[in-house]
């Protein structure tokens, strides 16, 4: 049944890479992208201090403007992973942070990012961005667009800095970031 599971999730990643985005269809792009977030908590696993108890939920923070919509609301009601039930906070700001287990920054601007990372250097956080530099600033995932399709990229070294392990079933589908 695990291995099931597993393999329902991969062919639903590799699917969603492989639909075109429109550029106008910014709606359709960050769907696409809130299904990409909860196939990454799959294949992800935390350390068990990054949870207060057993059944602490798994967060997903978004900094900044929310561009899903309910799109990432929609991805994650209602469902568990390893016994955890799903939830959505927004933070407007780096000094609003609390605890979350994954952050999608929605920031391009180097200073936020650097902040950013400042705060959740030192926890267990899978950190989603889209920009260029975000990478660069520590950030574990990012997107980007590959002949209008949703790819991702994995910044290994943040993630053993984070103290992250993902699966290899998930890096098979990852470009993985190279300083």
């Amino acid at each position: 049944m695990r291995n099931r599971k597993i393999t329902f999730a991969i062919v639903l990643a590799v699917t969603l890479m492989i639909r075109p985005v429109r550029a106008d269809d910014s709606s359709r792009e960050y769907q696409i992208k809130a299904a990409f977030i909860y196939n990454f908590i799959q294949f992800v696993e935390w350390p068990a201090d990054a949870f207060q108890s057993d059944n602490t939920p798994i967060t997903i923070g978004v900094l900044g403007t929310n561009p899903f919509g309910d799109a990432l609301e929609r991805a994650v009601g209602g469902k568990t992973i390893g016994g955890r039930s799903l939830r959505v906070v927004y933070f407007a700001r780096v000094e609003d942070l609390g605890v979350c287990q994954i952050l999608f920054v929605n920031t391009s601007d180097p200073a936020l990012l650097q902040a950013t990372h400042d705060r959740i250097k030192d926890k267990s956080v899978l950190s989603i961005g889209e920009c260029d530099q975000f990478p660069w600033s520590g950030g574990v995932i990012r997107f980007y667009d590959d002949d209008n399709k949703v790819r991702f990229e994995v910044n290994l070294e943040a993630a053993e800095l984070a103290r992250l392990k993902i699966s290899s079933k998930l890096l098979r589908l990852a470009k993985i970031f190279q300083k």
